[in-house]
């Protein structure tokens, strides 16, 4: 873990900023060659029951977000809604933002496995029309075969909304 940990650390030096803010005044504060991921909480995983995670955001208010980028051709990735098993988790982003949308397995689910089930998670990385034709084409290939992803080539820093 250390040897992953400290492996990370070099590859972002100086490329990444990382924050604790409400998502919109991180969004506020990025520039045209920031790259920005987000992971925001789940819906409909994410109440107050589950103290690991932030209750949740509007999901009105994020889409607003998600356009107000758009408009500003910022190049942003986005991991949202997704399914476990039968069960699927969120609204799927409106088509309006005009993002791709990538299902991609992501493999057993570890709370599957502690409550003894085998469930395979999928997730949706949606995918900003701000990213360049070289970035889709690496992110298209996501599953198809092994590739080292070069994502953040050209960018400035890029900072990651948690809330």
């Amino acid at each position: 873990m250390k040897k992953n940990i400290e492996g990370v650390s070099r590859l972002l030096k100086g490329k990444c900023q990382f924050t604790c803010l409400d998502y919109r005044e991180v969004l506020a504060e990025v520039k045209n060659n920031d790259f920005i991921y987000m992971d925001p909480p789940y819906q409909g995983v994410c109440r107050n029951r589950d103290s690991r995670y932030f209750s949740g955001i509007n999901f009105d208010d994020f889409v607003l977000a998600i356009e107000q980028l758009n408009t500003r051709k910022i190049a942003f990735a986005i991991s949202y809604d997704g399914k476990l098993g039968d069960n699927t988790f969120g609204k799927v982003l409106p088509q309006s933002l005009k993002l791709k949308r990538i299902e991609i397995e992501v493999g057993r689910s570890s709370q599957s496995t502690l409550l003894g089930r085998e469930e395979t998670t999928i997730e949706s990385l949606y995918l900003s029309p701000g990213l360049s034709n070289k970035q889709l084409a690496a992110l298209s290939s996501i599953g198809k075969r092994p590739k080292q992803l070069t994502l953040l080539e050209n960018h400035g820093k890029f900072s990651t909304a948690t809330r």
